[in-house]
């Protein structure tokens, strides 16, 4: 159950730390080649991938595989840079410093432990939360067919997940 947790934690982490780019990313590459005549930059498919610093067919994001408008694009644009904006980084290093100075004491402090565990939790929640209104907004630009087949690529998706977590299991048995 731990490592079903833990893989979850981390794909939603991973999810959501990958939306503001994924977003920009997406947006400004046409999500499916098309014809000669329309397809314009020939180059963002690969420029995403490389902004991105992913392979495979998780490089597009959420969004990937969905024909948005160049008003749509833009306004996920507009959505990824104010949240972006208003949501800067913060200073994990700050978080693992603390937590070394009670893992390399001479002696274990597990209340304090405990309470930076908390605000680390709280801190990563807020933020989970604040990213769950960005994609909600983002969301909410789609058209109803958009949003029906944005819903069908999520079940897909989480599908895949549940192959490759029972594939880990099966392996480490």
């Amino acid at each position: 159950m731990r490592k079903l947790t833990a893989l979850m934690l981390a794909s939603s982490l991973a999810l959501g730390a990958s939306m503001a780019n994924a977003a920009e990313t997406t947006a400004s590459a046409a999500p499916a080649p098309a014809p000669a005549a329309t397809q314009g930059n020939a180059t963002a498919p690969m420029m995403m991938h490389h902004q991105m610093g992913m392979k495979g067919p998780h490089r597009g994001g959420m969004f990937e595989g969905l024909k948005l408008t160049d008003q749509q694009r833009e306004q996920m644009q507009t959505i990824a840079k104010e949240f972006r904006a208003e949501h800067k980084k913060p200073m994990m290093g700050d978080h693992f410093k603390e937590m070394h100075k009670l893992v390399a004491s001479d002696k274990f402090d597990e209340s304090a432990a405990r309470a930076q565990i908390e605000a680390n939790n709280k801190e990563r929640n807020d933020m989970m939360l604040e990213r769950m209104k960005m994609e909600n907004k983002m969301y909410n630009v789609l058209t109803p067919e958009q949003k029906k087949e944005f819903n069908q690529n999520f079940e897909k998706r989480i599908e895949k997940m549940q192959q490759r977590h029972a594939a880990m299991v099966a392996a480490e048995q």
